[in-house]
């Protein structure tokens, strides 16, 4: 028990006051007015008081919840935020009404929020990289307590950061659930031409599986019927073209395999469709260049 806390309950106690409540008091002046480290003291003494304090009755749940809450606030003001987290767990574990649950909720959200977007935390005294745990914090609040505020708002920060870290398939299943469960969401938008983005980024080349760019294109498509005049119109009308040329390549390797195989009359119809669909492009030229080869080997043949 600190020094403090012996002095307030000897004052309190000569004076008939209730030293809990003349604790709480100061804690929350002290959030209110800026002076967060002290504030993080009180309210640690006023949770020692409600749990341990003699001849008191159990302090109930509701009141040590809030007492929780004032001592999350301030550490989150002093950026403590490992030891902030920690203390929303306890008050998930203790008997919250609406109201502290709520921002409770809110609390560990901004922590994630601030983690992803670059935030540092403190291990074995060395500032350390916090976005996997922002991730984890973020994607466990989404799963315990879905349909909040802010839920949209995580999973689209979530499936961003997939997106930039190179896992496109997590970025996809992430985006789909934001498009599907929070269809009003502000992030419906970028969401709709992420998710076409996270298909696009798991082609590996045109040698490979192209499933993928068939939801990649179902996609773009999409947010240029639902948002044709937003900023990302003309990116999306770009990734269009680029899938287009991405089947021209790999028509054109089917093609070589069947001039391979000597069946020119399946050749020619891939080649066919690549003139047809791509005609201005480099791939439409080695088509009709193509062509034009298998024609004259006919001719000789004949």
């Amino acid at each position: 028990m600190s020094s403090c806390l012996v002095l307030i309950l000897v004052v309190t106690t000569l004076s008939g006051g209730d030293p809990l409540a003349d604790l709480l008091i100061q804690a929350r002046d002290a959030l209110e007015e800026g002076r967060h480290a002290d504030a993080v003291t009180l309210y640690e003494d006023s949770l020692e008081i409600a749990l341990y304090g003699d001849d008191r009755t159990p302090t109930p749940g509701p009141l040590l919840a809030r007492i929780r809450l004032g001592l999350a606030e301030s550490l989150r003001a002093v950026r403590n935020n490992d030891e902030a987290l920690r203390v929303t767990e306890e008050i998930f574990d203790s008997d919250p009404g609406s109201g502290t649950l709520q921002r409770t909720l809110e609390i560990r959200y901004e922590i994630g929020i601030a983690y992803l977007n670059g935030a540092t935390r403190r291990l074995l005294g060395l500032e350390v990289s916090a976005e996997r745990k922002g991730l984890n914090v973020l994607s466990d609040l989404v799963e315990r307590y879905p349909f909040q505020p802010f839920s949209d708002d995580a999973i689209y920060h979530c499936a961003s950061w997939y997106l930039k870290d190179k896992q496109p398939k997590e970025a996809e299943r992430l985006f789909g659930r934001l498009l599907r469960e929070y269809p009003n969401s502000s992030w419906a938008a970028p969401a709709q031409i992420l998710i076409a983005d996270a298909f696009l980024s798991q082609i590996k080349g045109v040698e490979y599986d192209l499933g993928p760019l068939s939801d990649a294109e179902r996609h773009y498509r999409r947010y240029l019927r639902l948002y044709p005049n937003q900023d990302d119109a003309q990116r999306a009308r770009s990734a269009l073209q680029e899938i287009q040329i991405l089947r021209a390549r790999r028509r054109l390797l089917v093609a070589n395999f069947y001039i391979r195989v000597d069946k020119l009359e399946s050749a020619r119809i891939y080649l066919e469709k690549i003139i047809l669909e791509v005609p201005a492009s480099k791939e439409a030229l080695q088509a009709e260049q193509m062509l034009r080869e298998i024609f004259a080997e006919n001719k000789e043949k004949s």
